[in-house]
């Protein structure tokens, strides 16, 4: 215990600007802090900083921060509502989230017995996903210059639930988080709800219990709630929060892919309206596509297309037209045929998936309905069609451009009387025929505005950009009333009906389409957060104080600490509940009994003489260290003298001096059932670490054996090492050293 005790300072900094918040990693030795101007920064031990994700917008502050258990994955809550997972090894925005009331705390919880929850519900022979599907290639490899081309995942190994709690009251459980697993309103279990106020909320690590740290009026209560779903479910859970996972990738993947598309599609439009659109733009309506079509069939060019053509357009602006358009559709193609296509089919993989697992109603029934899943596997086909469509319409534009750009370029060069080249193309019986009824639609685009007007869009040469707006479409693609299957889906009305022939929407445009698909998928996953969140049943109130002062008080100090220790079968939570009174509370996983332990920073009864401003301590932030250890941070204020101490509390001493109280108990008043201890009495003296400087805000982290300290201006950060041996207390550690163990670390 004494080497637990034992710590070093191997580094302290003035940061640029005051940090409200810090994590430390459990993987590698590395420090996640955001910053006053709402930057989340990580770096090393050694100082150096990693990567910098900026704020997202003025005036927002990071109001919490968690690494997921042994990712590199950290979950950032703003001010703004924004609820943001950052890989850092990627250095990219994972997935972001939108609430509607600011972010109260965020974290992931730490799961014990996690191998438990690995094991597939039915057996271990499942083949995954990637037996099956290829991986999806990524968008910069087809000469896309968007900035949104990495496939972001989320990170599937070790069970976790992000847990988001709000400032209204609200909590949300994310499974991995990826899939919505329940939600509460704490304002609906208590008496005074429009003087609620959460401090703080903690799953525990069973995934079958949550603390909730309160004040309703004057009174500070932990509530406990139990949800019977969690402990029954949590493997068919598991795998439900992995293809809920993969399935949100595939969506990000999707629109990533369809802004490409329309990047490319808007640079056709950009040539279109320097080139075209703005001459078509003067002609009177009709007289377009009739001057056009006598000069394709009578050889006859008006005097305004003949200055077009030979002044305003010419052959080199002809060919260099119809080279850009072209490489735009090639671009679309490229997108369309590959990354698109992959996509969807990866979708559709996952959905009939799932729609698999909702007929196995004894491990899903709560969690899955049936007729979603199919609707959702239909939506998904009909979003395959219109993909193909799409791709059939991009063919039939790319060959209508490359036929109308060489006719034009053989009528410049008869219209400057000079001799027509051998290699250039000439328009046979058929061509002249699909050429004139293609110049007979340059003027049948009717667009609706959004204030409700309706206008034409002349030289409407391309109709590939309708399929990327989100409009039904102007000009629907003509079938075939001769197909076979056509013919057989309309002499039988019942076949449409189906859920075995998904539905071809023709009037839908490709993004209309995949809204629907996505509605659809969202209404999937409506079910396991409804089934979850009725599942929460309060069954134990724990009345920690009364609290005095006003609300500007902020009603004295109160913080809470929470681990679950998996060797001790334990739940343990610590609370302030004033600037000198600290609770330690410890449940067992069974919810069958609880031990109580009140800790006082003032001296007590068999205290003995103190002297340096020990005697008027007052606790300024705690957390526990590990399993064993709860790390103090206390601060003796004076006139004469401000100063803090670090101290490392043995949890040992808890269990041998706290009370047992048998559970669960509806309403439990802790003040009358536990004496008070001192510290003093507890601990020696020598125990306590004097800073140099006065500190308020304290994070540990046992798996790494580090602590971190910040001034009370929260513009000095202090680094210590814990654990340290005997004989390394007068070794000097360098920056290089530091950097070196970092690394070994990381890569262990």
């Amino acid at each position: 215990m004494a080497q637990s005790m034992s710590m070093k300072q191997i580094g302290a900094r003035h940061m640029s600007c005051a940090v409200d918040i810090m994590e430390w990693s459990n993987k590698m030795d590395l420090i996640a802090y955001g910053t006053e101007k709402g930057e989340v920064i990580i770096q090393r031990l050694n100082w150096q900083k990693i990567v910098t994700f900026p704020s997202p917008g003025d005036d927002i502050k990071v109001k919490g921060l968690s690494w997921q258990h042994d990712e590199t994955i950290v979950a950032v809550g703003y001010s703004n509502g924004q609820v943001s997972l950052l890989d850092v090894e990627r250095e990219e925005c994972v997935s972001n989230l939108r609430y509607d009331d600011e972010i109260k705390n965020i974290y992931f919880s730490k799961p014990i017995n996690a191998s438990d929850y690995r094991q597939p519900y039915r057996n271990s022979t499942e083949v995954t996903h990637d037996f099956f599907l290829p991986a999806l290639p990524h968008l910069n490899s087809l000469g896309v210059s968007s900035k949104v081309q990495e496939h972001k995942s989320f990170s599937k190994g070790t069970p976790s639930f992000l847990v988001v709690l709000l400032k209204n009251g609200q909590v949300h459980l994310l499974l991995l988080g990826a899939l919505k697993a329940g939600c509460i309103d704490l304002s609906k279990h208590v008496l005074f709800p429009e003087e609620l106020e959460v401090y703080d909320v903690r799953l525990s690590g069973n995934f079958d219990a949550i603390y909730a740290l309160v004040r309703h009026g004057q009174e500070l209560n932990v509530l406990h709630f139990q949800n019977p779903v969690f402990k029954e479910y949590m493997s068919p859970m598991m795998k439900l929060a992995q293809y809920c996972a993969n399935i949100l990738e595939t969506k990000n993947y999707l629109n990533n892919s369809l802004q490409c598309m329309l990047e490319a599609w808007e640079t056709v439009l950009l040539e279109m309206d320097n080139k075209l659109t703005n001459y078509a733009n003067k002609q009177m309506e009709g007289f377009l596509s009739a001057d056009f079509m006598e000069l394709l069939v009578f050889g006859y060019a008006t005097n305004e297309i003949e200055e077009f053509l030979t002044q305003d357009l010419t052959e080199k602006g002809v060919k260099k037209l119809q080279n850009s358009v072209e490489l735009s559709y090639s671009t679309i193609q490229s997108l369309v045929s590959k990354p698109l296509q992959m996509a969807s089919i990866n979708m559709f993989y996952f959905l009939n998936t799932i729609k698999g697992l909702a007929r196995i109603s004894h491990f899903f029934e709560p969690l899955l309905v049936q007729t979603s899943t199919e609707s959702a596997v239909r939506q998904c086909g009909a979003f395959i069609m219109k993909i193909l469509e799409t791709q059939q319409v991009i063919d039939q534009s790319v060959s209508d451009m490359k036929l109308f750009f060489s006719w034009l370029c053989v009528v410049i060069v008869r219209l400057h009387q000079q001799d027509v080249a051998e290699d250039m193309a000439q328009l046979s019986m058929e061509d002249t025929i699909y050429l004139a009824e293609y110049l007979n639609s340059f003027e049948d685009s009717v667009v609706e505005n959004s204030d409700g007007t309706v206008t034409k869009r002349k030289f409407n040469l391309e109709k590939v950009g309708q399929y990327l707006e989100d409009k039904p479409l102007q000009q629907v693609l003509k079938t075939d009333i001769h197909h076979m299957w056509q013919k057989l889906l309309d002499e039988h009305e019942c076949l449409s009906d189906s859920i075995l022939v998904y539905p071809h929407e023709k009037n839908l445009s490709l993004i209309q389409q995949r809204d629907k698909l996505f509605a659809s998928i969202d209404k999937v996953f409506e079910k396991p957060n409804e089934s979850i969140s009725l599942g929460f049943k309060l069954d134990g109130t724990f009345v920690c104080r009364q609290l005095s002062g006003t609300p500007e008080d902020n009603y004295e100090f109160v913080k809470m600490s929470y681990i679950a220790c998996e060797t001790k079968k334990l739940d343990l939570v610590a609370i302030t509940v004033g600037r000198q009174e600290c609770l330690i509370l410890g449940f067992d996983n069974n919810f069958t009994q609880m031990q109580m332990f009140r800790l006082q920073s003032l001296p007590g009864p068999f205290t003995k003489g103190l002297s340096n401003g020990l005697d008027s301590l007052s606790f300024a932030d705690l957390q526990f260290y590990n399993d064993d250890v709860i790390s103090l941070l206390l601060v003796s204020r004076s006139e004469e003298k401000s100063q803090s101490y670090f101290v490392q509390f043995p949890l040992d001493q808890v269990k041998s001096n706290s009370s047992l109280h048998t559970l669960p108990q509806e309403h439990l008043n802790i003040s009358d059932f536990s004496a008070v201890h001192s510290i003093f009495d507890t601990i020696d003296s020598s125990c306590f670490k004097g800073m140099d400087s006065l500190c308020t805000h304290l994070s540990v982290s046992g798996c790494r054996k580090v602590a971190s300290l910040l001034s009370d201006n929260r513009k000095k950060m202090i680094i210590f090492e814990m654990e340290i041996e005997d004989d390394d207390d007068e070794i000097e550690m360098s920056q290089n050293s530091m950097l070196d163990i970092s690394k070994e670390s990381a890569v262990s």
